[in-house]
């Protein structure tokens, strides 16, 4: 399960909430610490949403960003890339 998951999280592609996100939070040391561990926990899920979105009205989404190959493993929607990737 691990195996599977690590990617996915590493990737962005996974959500949050309020509870798990205060629970992560309570153990930074610092308020730098605390600035790093929050500003991982919002990048954690930045593109979920619109993956999600795209796949629940069947929408393709043009993007420019391997976080939506990552996304289209376990979310069923079209996605292209805007140009070739390494190519802008």
């Amino acid at each position: 399960m691990a195996a599977r998951l690590a990617p996915l999280i590493e990737a962005g592609v996974v959500a949050t909430c309020a509870t798990l996100d205060a629970e992560a939070l309570f153990s930074a040391r610092n308020s730098a610490d605390y600035e790093q561990l929050w500003a991982d926990r919002r990048s954690a899920y930045e593109y979920l949403p619109t993956a999600t979105l795209a796949a629940e009205h069947g929408l393709t989404l043009v993007h420019y960003d391997a976080d939506f190959d990552t996304a289209a493993t376990v979310l069923t929607f079209d996605h292209r890339w805007v140009a070739p990737r390494g190519g802008l």
